[in-house]
């Protein structure tokens, strides 16, 4: 009787461990030896847009993004600690496991701020008037640049010159409008690509940092680029659950106003390597 009692009490105390360990958000992070790299597409790439070209060289210094996508479960976390409410329901419900869908590029920098002043790290976002300003030598989380977003998607430097993130088979490696069934899966389902970073294609599309420009090409230095100084409408990435297969490509851009939002736009995290 004695010993029956102990292997509860001790199941009990293993379960109440691993409850509160459930109730801490622990990013799980990829680091990014930097390099240079080819950044959008070819002018014989039939399948690029506009705005994708022309191919240019991008020197990146070393960096972290997360593994998968901010899921449901995450928000909620930050939405309880502010007392803000959850986007607008979405037909498939809140699954915890889901990627988080329907936030603005506005809201996504609050939770990279909230998530840097609960881990003690120096937020990267600070205000001035109407506009953001981030300090890229913070140690805390931001939105990833879009140069540095394309280079985890198309591999880094194990890169295998894939056509998606992680494979030439889309059904691999992303949930897209043809096997989604309407809806995001929880994140991490499908194969990651060469880094083990997982949803870089499909599932949502994600927040970077940049102002959208489709000639800042043109302009940039091409060493650690973080888009132009200002601009109406941030840069979006990697295509959902909703999107025709060119879309899913890592070179692959589009658009929106930073306060608005569509029910497949979700973002991940990233954070500058201070030496």
């Amino acid at each position: 009787m004695k010993k029956i009692t102990f292997y509860s009490t001790l199941l009990i105390t293993l379960l109440s461990f691993f409850a509160f360990k459930n109730n801490l958000i622990d990013t799980d992070l990829i680091k990014i030896q930097g390099g240079t790299f080819k950044m959008g597409s070819k002018d014989s790439d039939g399948l690029a847009d506009v705005d994708e070209q022309k191919e240019h060289s991008v020197n990146l210094n070393t960096f972290e993004i997360s593994k998968f996508e901010v899921t449901v479960w995450e928000w909620k976390q930050f939405i309880k600690a502010n007392k803000m409410k959850m986007p607008e329901k979405p037909s498939w419900g809140w699954q915890d496991n889901y990627p988080i869908n329907g936030v603005t590029w506005n809201e996504a920098i609050a939770y990279c701020n909230w998530l840097s002043i609960k881990e003690k790290l120096q937020p990267a976002y600070t205000k001035k008037g109407p506009n953001f300003i981030c300090n890229f030598k913070a140690n805390g989380y931001r939105l990833p640049t879009e140069a540095e977003w394309e280079f985890a998607a198309k591999g880094g430097s194990l890169t295998k010159s894939f056509k998606y993130s992680g494979s030439n088979t889309l059904d691999d490696v992303a949930w897209h409008k043809g096997n989604s069934k309407g809806t995001p899966h929880t994140v991490g389902t499908k194969l990651p690509n060469e880094l083990g970073i997982y949803d870089m294609s499909g599932n949502v599309w994600e927040w970077c940092w940049d102002w959208y420009n489709k000639d800042f090409y043109k302009l940039e230095k091409g060493d650690n680029p973080i888009g132009p100084e200002m601009g109406e409408r941030r840069t979006v990435r990697g295509g959902s659950w909703d999107s025709q297969p060119n879309y899913v490509r890592p070179a692959n851009r589009i658009s929106t106003e930073p306060n608005k939002t569509h029910e497949f736009y979700g973002f991940r995290v990233a954070r500058t390597i201070i030496k």
